[in-house]
């Protein structure tokens, strides 16, 4: 008998010293602390997570309030926006946690998405943690999250993911992981190489163990399109596969005020032709050689809106200078999201590209594209397979290299050079958008919340 016992024996002492060893640093001491002073603990999220404390996710479910873990501008997060109006369409009453990024600038902003949403501003300190490995300890939005015992956590991006799963296993709430990226094959930012780089080593193995984990452990984890949520679940899930809710803008909605034509706003003639970007800006984007094509394209004027071009404009008007076409390039800074396919609208087409330096970007089927056919331009878009598939399979764009600016000009030039051509790719938008069917798009989330709230209830029952 006492050697039967013996290994029990030794691993409990094993465990108490583990323990012991863990509670002199943080989140240990904070626990033995609390319990000395004779109060429950609060359970910083990693203790959630490494224990499992808590009900567990999705056990004690009910009612309709969703709360939102956001870590991104809110002024221009259009699948944000959406899903929270799809959601309070339909009965969800949803709160937005989120950092203000503008440090001051958001709270004042007087942020209003129709009934049923409401929004909590934390300080802009509450985003800092992304910047630091792994980029997911979000500890101050974890303790907001606390204060609501909601149906369902939200959590936007890999980057909310964690302290949205701690939040839904401590409360009994379920967790919706919705992945804007495919957060392991993006990149960050290396200050040794001032550069962006992928991610490495085990910070990428980190990164992808918390994808794994959402996948098995979600009620339900969303994706932006087919080719990251097959690689997921091959690589991740071993089959379990995110649904897909694609960035497709939906075309009912208002627009916060009316625009004049593309053209009109600039003062510039009918038959100028005027090729519109219309997104993010910096070193990410490879806007860069879209400028340079303006050399081999003469009659293309080039209007680039966006945010942060305080920060990187002059460098893109160096650009064009260099490449003599000073007065061909136009930026303007951007639109509220729900206004971008108002404010396109005027323009002759619209072009999307991004570097190759990760699947994340080569996978991607960003919001863009759809708002540029909503406005009814053609699309330019580089020849990324998803981007690539959709404007070939719908006959509404061209694809081109997007690191060869005389690719990039070559099909400015065509749609220049055969204006019937261009017609029709235009004239091809609206039958295209309405066999995506925007507004079915986003009923897909809807649907799997409704389907949770049904699951619930017969556990309830």
């Amino acid at each position: 008998m006492r050697t039967l016992l013996r290994p029990a024996v030794h691993g409990a002492i094993g465990s108490y010293y583990r323990f012991r060893r863990q509670a002199g640093s943080w989140p240990g001491m904070r626990l033995v602390r609390t319990l000395r002073r004779g109060r429950l603990p609060s359970w910083p999220m990693e203790a959630v997570m490494r224990w499992r404390i808590g009900p567990g996710v999705g056990t004690r479910a009910s009612g309709r309030e969703v709360v939102m873990l956001v870590v991104s501008d809110l002024r221009i997060d259009p699948r944000v926006e959406r899903e929270a109006r799809a959601l309070a369409a339909s009965g969800y009453a949803v709160t937005v946690l989120c950092p203000d990024l503008g440090q001051g600038e958001l709270a004042g902003y007087g942020l209003d998405w129709g009934s049923g949403i409401h929004f909590d501003i934390l300080p802009w300190t509450a985003a800092s943690f992304v910047n630091e490995p792994p980029g997911f300890m979000a500890h101050e939005l974890y303790e907001r999250a606390l204060g609501y015992r909601p149906f369902a956590y939200h959590a936007h991006d890999l980057n909310t993911a964690f302290a949205g799963l701690a939040a839904a296993r401590r409360t009994g709430a379920h967790l919706i992981a919705d992945f804007h990226e495919w957060t392991s094959e993006n990149v960050h930012w290396d200050r040794a190489r001032a550069a962006y780089a992928p991610f490495e080593g085990e910070w990428k193995r980190q990164l992808q163990r918390l994808e794994a984990r959402c996948l098995f452990e979600a009620s339900a984890v969303v994706t932006v399109c087919d080719s990251i949520a097959d690689a997921l679940a091959d690589e991740l899930g071993h089959g379990k596969r995110p649904v897909v809710v694609r960035n497709i803008p939906a075309t009912a909605a208002d627009a916060e005020r009316s625009y004049a034509p593309l053209k009109r706003q600039l003062g510039l003639s009918e038959d100028q032709f005027v090729l519109l970007w219309q997104g993010g800006t910096g070193p990410t984007r490879l806007i860069e050689p879209i400028i340079e094509a303006l050399a081999s394209a003469p009659r293309c004027v080039l209007v680039i809106r966006g945010p942060s071009l305080d920060q990187f404009g002059a460098g893109y008007r160096a650009i064009a200078e260099r490449v003599g076409a000073g007065d061909r390039l136009i930026l303007l800074p951007p639109v509220l999201s729900r206004d971008v396919v108002a404010a396109a609208r005027g323009a002759d087409a619209g072009i999307w590209t991004l570097p190759s330096l990760c699947r994340n970007f080569t996978f991607a089927l960003p919001n863009k594209i759809f708002e540029y056919m909503a406005s009814g331009l053609p699309v330019l878009v580089a020849a990324h397979p998803e981007a690539r598939r959709l404007v070939e399979s719908h006959n509404v764009g061209l694809s081109f290299d997007p690191y060869d600016p005389d690719s990039i000009a070559a099909a400015i030039n065509r749609l220049i050079d055969e204006p019937g051509f261009a017609a029709a790719l235009r004239q091809a938008t609206g039958p295209a958008l309405t066999a995506l069917d925007p507004e079915r798009e986003w009923d897909k989330l809807v649907m799997v919340y409704d389907e949770l709230a049904d699951r619930s209830a017969e556990q309830r029952g």
